[in-house]
């Protein structure tokens, strides 16, 4: 049974976002949960996460759909000014809301680029944030674009697949500024194993859809809403994204700092976070390798996903330590 389980509407950077709160008691830690993308939702993930990991009898969780996704496309002027600043901005609001109504500090876990959010919500206030827990973070957008293409044209070339070297060549090397080429890029990494093992794209936005339809939060106006305005998302984006260096514009953060890395990830290469992990001034880090996942090691090792944040509930950081064998191991076929 949930003590708290309510979707809430909230105001950031003058927009309204949604969110939906689940915890089975009310006095533990709350851990907020930020999304993949862009354009990606988190509240229609609720059951899944609430299913894989259970984190609901430890935190209270929160599930955010971010300016630009799901519920919070739902009118036209929340659709407007999507840049990492005003994101960066609307995750600095969600925080200081959940310390005004629960008391205390925020767990953070971020997923990819929603890591990168929460790195920079928490270099600017580093009192609302307990932990940042950042998943297959994006750190440097050049070499992240390029490890990409590389893996996925080299492999495409090595199988013989001439539709994926078509596109792939067509679109040639980074950077995609634009959805349609950002969009091919991505294809053909995750139909290669490059994002999560087992999946591919087509399955994996089979299932996004079906989480949507399932979901009693969204109508079928919100789910039409939210497809649609995946590529608007990513197009704005995509040009900071490109260019993002973490290690040169957030070279220290004063909390806790674990970044979840896959042996596998071809999207967020294991050498860019290495280096982040090892230059990175924080009061606590870590670097964990999952050896057994590419982008998404939450959902390909949900049970050592979910230890590690029961893990970061007690007060123990291990300080510079990189867990697992020291350096990234080769791509895979």
């Amino acid at each position: 049974m949930m003590a708290i389980d309510t979707l809430e509407a909230i105001q950031a950077g003058g927009t309204t976002q949604w969110i939906r709160v689940r915890g089975a008691d009310a006095a533990n830690p709350v851990l907020l949960l930020i999304q993949q993308g862009p354009g990606l939702p988190m509240i229609n993930e609720a059951p899944r996460f609430g299913h894989l990991l259970g984190l609901e009898q430890a935190f209270t969780v929160v599930y955010w759909d971010q300016r630009g996704c799901g519920r919070s496309l739902r009118r036209r002027k929340d659709r407007v000014g999507i840049s990492l600043e005003a994101m960066t901005g609307d995750t600095v609001s969600l925080l200081e809301f959940l310390r005004h109504r629960f008391g205390g500090k925020t767990y953070v876990a971020g997923f990819s680029f929603g890591a990168t959010l929460g790195a920079y919500a928490a270099g600017q206030r580093p009192d609302l944030v307990a932990t940042l827990v950042a998943v297959g973070m994006d750190i440097d957008g050049a070499a992240a674009g390029s490890g990409a293409y590389d893996f996925a044209l080299s492999t495409a070339r090595q199988r013989g697949h001439r539709r994926a070297t078509r596109q792939l060549e067509a679109i040639g090397p980074p950077p995609h500024l634009r959805s349609k080429q950002f969009a091919t890029r991505v294809r053909w990494a995750t139909n290669f194993g490059g994002v999560t093992t087992g999946e591919t794209y087509a399955t994996l936005a089979r299932g996004l859809v079906a989480s949507l339809v399932r979901s009693p939060d969204y109508s079928a106006a919100d789910i039409l809403r939210t497809v649609r305005g995946i590529s608007t998302t990513q197009a704005a984006l995509l040009p900071e994204l490109a260019s993002m260096d973490l290690a040169r514009t957030l070279p220290r953060l004063d909390v806790p700092v674990v970044m979840v890395q896959g042996r596998h990830d071809q999207v967020a290469p294991g050498t860019a976070a290495q280096r982040y992990a090892s230059t990175l001034q924080a009061p606590g880090k870590r670097l964990v390798w999952f050896d057994n996942s590419a982008h998404t090691p939450h959902l390909e090792e949900p049970g050592k996903f979910r230890d590690l944040l029961l893990g970061i509930r007690e007060p123990r950081m291990q300080q510079d330590v990189t867990s697992g064998s020291g350096q990234p191991r080769q791509k895979r076929p």
